[in-house]
């Protein structure tokens, strides 16, 4: 169905078009390192030129591409590379567990809970849309950095264009999104129980399975 087909509000309307050049990417009818043209963006969904325009927008900010001129290139992330922002979020997310644990309150602590719950609500919908189990997962680390006194805006945003479509990606796949699930719950666990070392173990078996995922989901699996 076209993207405006006029049962959508214009918020919903660009996130549909979002969505399906996702999709299209997952099921591989667009490729890392492709040109992606507006015009076929809005030939494809049936959407006008400013909602494809703000999707396109979208999808760059959360780094699953680059602008192209009045097009987007599709984000080309490889192993190796991957690799090294995992690195940098071992350290990051180091740093934000000590903290987190030293100084979180228990509201602070419940309020992370809610957090999870709130991807677990999106992950058990028949069929979970990737934007929303994208955005529910980002706002768990949002409020773990936050609350250790961490810049989140500009941290999340350099991690994004250096590994923003594998990020986006990590969460597709065939049980993937309980599997997230899981794994936020058992970073909450350790912290609310003020386990600093499990709470880093729990975030790096995370970041191992995302990347893992959103490769696999590229077909770049090591």
């Amino acid at each position: 169905m076209p993207a405006n087909d006029g049962s959508a509000t214009p918020g919903t309307q660009h996130a549909a078009v979002r969505d399906a050049v996702l999709r299209w990417i997952v099921q591989g009818t667009l490729h890392p390192g492709d040109v992606l043209p507006l015009d076929v963006v809005v030939a494809r969904t049936g959407a006008s030129a400013d909602t494809a325009r703000h999707a396109l927008r979208e999808l760059c900010e959360l780094g699953v591409a680059h602008a192209d001129g009045s097009g987007v290139v599709i984000a080309h992330p490889t192993a190796s590379n991957m690799a090294e922002t995992d690195e940098i979020r071992h350290i990051l997310e180091d740093v934000a567990v000590r903290r987190f644990v030293q100084q979180a309150t228990d509201t602070q602590v419940a309020a992370l809970g809610r957090a999870v719950d709130a991807v677990g609500e999106v992950a058990a919908q028949p069929d979970p849309a990737l934007d929303q189990l994208v955005r529910a997962r980002d706002w768990f680390f949002v409020l773990m950095l936050r609350t250790a006194g961490l810049a989140t805006r500009d941290l999340l945003r350099n991690l994004r264009s250096h590994a923003g479509l594998v990020m986006s990606l990590a969460v597709a796949g065939p049980g993937r999104p309980g599997e997230v699930v899981e794994e936020l719950r058992a970073i909450h666990e350790a912290l609310a129980a003020r386990d600093a070392d499990a709470a880093i173990a729990a975030c790096d078996r995370h970041r191992t399975n995302s990347t893992d995922a959103g490769l696999k989901q590229l077909g770049n699996a090591p």
